[in-house]
């Protein structure tokens, strides 16, 4: 018995639903989720440390990043200075000072003006795109030696 046009014409319909379904379950089979089964391959620095003079040797602030993650690209990070007029200031609108380095850079204390507490936000080059870090924000603190200071990180709250 011949197969009537409706029927052939249902037939493909059928077969390319199938197919259809077919390969859309096999496409998203492949695809994996990047963000929960493999670890980030760039990302910027998740610890600072802030060293005063008496504690580095140097004359300024050294800050040291780690925690962080580089691609093939550039190696070198930026640092962002907001130094703040109180220690209570939050105010990141404009940095004061920019500049490129590795993990330590020294910042010199004609850059924070006296400033009682500062913020540095570090951005690194991910693939050409540039990812920032978290704002850290640094207090000055006396010690028991006399002329000496440590710079607190201050914790947010």
């Amino acid at each position: 018995m011949p197969l009537k046009y409706n029927q052939i014409g249902a037939m493909i319909k059928t077969a390319q639903r199938s197919l259809s379904i077919a390969l859309i379950t096999v496409a998203l089979a492949g695809c994996k989720n990047t963000t929960d089964t493999e670890p980030a391959t760039c990302s910027p620095p998740a610890t600072l440390v802030a060293q005063a003079p008496c504690e580095s040797g140097y004359t300024g602030v050294l800050l040291i990043a780690s925690d962080y993650k580089r691609t093939t690209g550039p190696n070198q990070l930026v640092y962002s200075i907001y130094p703040q007029k109180d220690t209570l200031s939050d105010d990141y609108t404009k940095s004061a000072y920019a500049n490129f380095s590795d993990d330590r850079i020294i910042i010199s204390e004609t850059v924070l003006k006296d400033a009682p507490k500062f913020a540095v936000q570090v951005t690194i080059n991910c693939s050409g795109k540039l990812v920032e870090s978290q704002f850290f924000a640094f207090v000055k603190r006396p010690t028991a030696s006399p002329g000496c200071y440590v710079w607190a990180l201050q914790k947010k709250g």
